[in-house]
C-alpha cells in the first residue's frame, strides 16, 4: 500500500522510541510527494506502523487525544482506513 504522510508525521515516526529496523527502511525508501512523503509498505509494514503509531497516541482526562500525539493518531487512522490495508 502507498500511504502519503505530511513531513511532520514523517519526523514524528522517525522521531518514535524504537523504531524498528523494518519501519527505518521504510522511512529511508520514501519518496517525495507535495509536502511530504509517500511511504511504500506491505501489509506487515503497515501493521508495524500502526502499532508504533497507536503506542504514541495518548489522551488526556476526559478521553481526548493529546495535541501532541494528534500527529500519531491521525495515521493510526489514515492506516485503518486505507483501502489496501
Amino acid at each position: 500500500m502507498d500511504l502519503t504522510v505530511s513531513r511532520a508525521q514523517y519526523d514524528a515516526v522517525r522521531g518514535a522510541r524504537h523504531l524498528p529496523d523494518v519501519l527505518k527502511k521504510v522511512l529511508d525508501g520514501a519518496s517525495r510527494a507535495g509536502d511530504g512523503y509517500r511511504l511504500h509498505l506491505t501489509y506487515e509494514e503497515a501493521t508495524a506502523l500502526n502499532e508504533l503509531c497507536a503506542w504514541n497516541v495518548h489522551t488526556d482526562a476526559s478521553g481526548a487525544v493529546t495535541p501532541e500525539s494528534k500527529l500519531f493518531d491521525d495515521l493510526v487512522k489514515a492506516i485503518l482506513t486505507h483501502p489496501d490495508y
